[in-house]
């Protein structure tokens, strides 16, 4: 996989304030390199994965200034519907 830049903006920095999520969480679900499950639509990306506590997180970006540069725009906790889709896909659970 070609490596991937992220950026943060001032914008992003709020929306992630005020869904509790700090860039430290949405760093480690973009470079953690654990289990993450990615939709990568047109210039829109969605990567969701899991931060340092465990918490998982969705992060959305937009692709930005050429191929494989990303702005974050958002992120938020994913809910135990979508936490239990992920954890089939793992094969962690039948």
């Amino acid at each position: 996989m070609p490596e991937e830049f992220y950026q943060f903006s001032d914008v992003t920095y709020e929306r992630l304030d005020a869904a509790g999520i700090t860039p430290m969480s949405v760093l480690d679900v973009l470079h953690g390199g654990g289990f993450q499950v990615r939709r990568h639509l047109g210039a829109a990306l969605q990567i969701a994965g899991q931060d340092r506590t465990g918490a998982w997180i969705g992060v959305a970006l937009i692709e930005r200034g050429g191929d494989d540069h990303y702005i974050v725009t958002g992120a938020r906790r994913l809910d135990n519907n979508e936490i239990n889709a992920i954890t089939r896909m793992k094969g962690d659970q039948p």
